[in-house]
């Protein structure tokens, strides 16, 4: 389907200079620059990341994104032509979704281009070990591969490599494999409840131990949920999109304690916006798990959120429309304005805003 943005969010959008797009990580991460907006005097100020706390209070509870970025970016050649294909393995699925595989934990929805003269059941292996083989399939103009054994964390190790965002143009390489990880990986005491993101969230990837140790001795606590991220974050946004009010659904987790100090925290602060996506899901859900296709407009308002972390997203996309929805249309339009002018870093790699 075509991509598709409303003419009524026209004055969000945006065109980004090349140059403004962050392809590297800077070093150290906390010394990112950070917008911090106030949307209460409508100001904006600018500062570093490292100074973050200035703008906290102690006992400020700050809830972050505690999933596993997965090497889930694989080249995949086609057994037919040889042909090479850049694959993103976004999400595990049920077995009998394709009624014709036998197989458990083996099923992927997959990120692949070019494949309109892929037919169906062709076969495909993986370029870094030939025996991890796949089987071609599309359902409901989703795509699909069957792999011939379980994939897990290791063998995307083996196979793949770090899922950095194709705008950043290069191959994953060593470094990333850290500077791309979730600072706060498996920070939770139910590990067994993360399934493992094809993204990173990228709000923590500003963070340092010693940031975070200076944030916990101000009394600044942190408390764990968990979304799985998968084609829902980062897919074109399309008419249908906005007709079912609906993204492509990825898991989510909230652990019991959580909740408890959610309900109890003197003033709430999100870290990145799949930590909000996740929180936002159990508050309209009413359950701690589950699949969220969630799909939040600048029209909605947010129940007991006091403040978002996060960095600048794509022109278009529905991350952008969810921080308008917190920020405030006008307020994030002139914010945005005002970063390109003074040179922020964009996208992924990039600098922080700070929304109170």
């Amino acid at each position: 389907m075509k991509p598709y943005w409303p003419s009524q969010y026209t004055p969000l959008d945006f065109a980004l200079p090349d140059a403004a797009i962050a392809k590297e990580p800077i070093f150290p991460p906390d010394h990112a620059r950070l917008l911090v907006i106030h949307r209460e005097t409508q100001k904006i100020t600018h500062d570093y990341f490292f100074n973050v706390g200035k703008y906290l209070n102690a006992h400020d509870s700050i809830f972050f994104n505690a999933t596993r970025v997965e090497e889930r970016r694989a080249k995949i050649v086609r057994k037919k032509s040889e042909k090479i294909f850049d694959c993103i393995f976004l999400k595990e699925v049920q077995a009998d979704f394709l009624t014709h595989s036998p197989n458990t934990h083996r099923v992927w929805q997959v990120l692949l281009r070019n494949t309109r003269r892929i037919k169906e059941g062709e076969f495909f292996f993986a370029q870094r070990d030939t025996t991890c083989s796949f089987t071609f399939h599309r359902k409901n103009n989703l795509l699909y591969l069957i792999a011939n054994k379980e994939l897990t964390a290791n063998v995307f190790t083996q196979i793949g490599q770090m899922p950095i965002p194709p705008y950043m143009e290069r191959d994953a390489e060593e470094k990333d494999i850290a500077t791309y990880q979730n600072f706060f990986l498996e920070k939770i005491l139910e590990k067994e409840k993360i399934k493992g993101s094809a993204a990173s969230p990228t709000a923590s990837l500003h963070f340092t131990r010693e940031l975070f140790k200076n944030l916990q001795n101000a009394n600044i606590q942190f408390f764990p949920v968990c979304l799985d991220i998968g084609y829902g974050t980062f897919a074109p946004l399309t008419q249908e999109n906005f007709l079912e009010k609906k993204l492509h659904a990825e898991h989510f987790f909230i652990p019991k304690g959580t909740v408890e100090s959610f309900n109890s925290a003197r003033r709430r602060i999100v870290l990145g916006t799949t930590a909000l996506r996740a929180i936002i899901s159990w508050q309209r859900y009413g359950v701690l798990e589950g699949e969220t296709s969630l799909f939040i407009t600048p029209e909605e308002k947010f129940e007991k959120i006091d403040g978002l972390i996060t960095n600048f997203h794509l022109p278009q996309s529905s991350l952008l429309l969810l921080t308008a929805a917190f920020c405030g249309s006008t307020l994030l339009k002139h914010a945005y304005e005002e970063a390109i002018k003074n040179g922020y870093r964009f996208y992924s790699y990039g600098d922080a805003m700070l929304i109170l």
